[in-house]
């Protein structure tokens, strides 16, 4: 499933950990704070503002599972069913690129569609 050597996953599965535990501040240390994220909401620009988007989908999240994790020396890629409460299982995935141990940039998909209009 993944190659544990690699320091761009290990960074990456850090960030998802925590993530999933809803540990955001421990999250955030492995964040640059000029990240840049593709979501299917929208662009997020910096770190305090990833943070405020995360925090803000805490609330529905129930967890999530890995189903594989890939990574070199600067991207990663993990692809994992999230849990959240008005949906039981979506299909997600997050590519990110790091640089000197911090996450500079993260493309993230699922099908928003499955979840209720807002």
């Amino acid at each position: 499933m993944s190659n544990n050597t690699s320091p761009a996953l290990q960074v990456a599965l850090a960030y998802h950990n925590a993530w999933k535990n809803l540990d955001h501040a421990t999250a955030m240390k492995v964040v640059a704070d000029n990240v840049v994220s593709e979501t299917p909401f929208g662009p997020v620009e910096g770190g305090e503002a990833l943070h405020k988007g995360e925090s803000e989908f805490a609330h529905i999240l129930k967890g999530a599972t890995m189903i594989s994790a890939f990574g070199d020396e600067n991207t990663a890629l993990l692809m994992y069913y999230t849990h959240t409460i008005p949906v039981p299982s979506v299909l997600s995935a997050k590519h990110f690129k790091v640089e000197n141990g911090k996450i500079t940039e993260i493309k993230a998909l699922f099908d928003k569609s499955q979840f209720p209009a807002q």
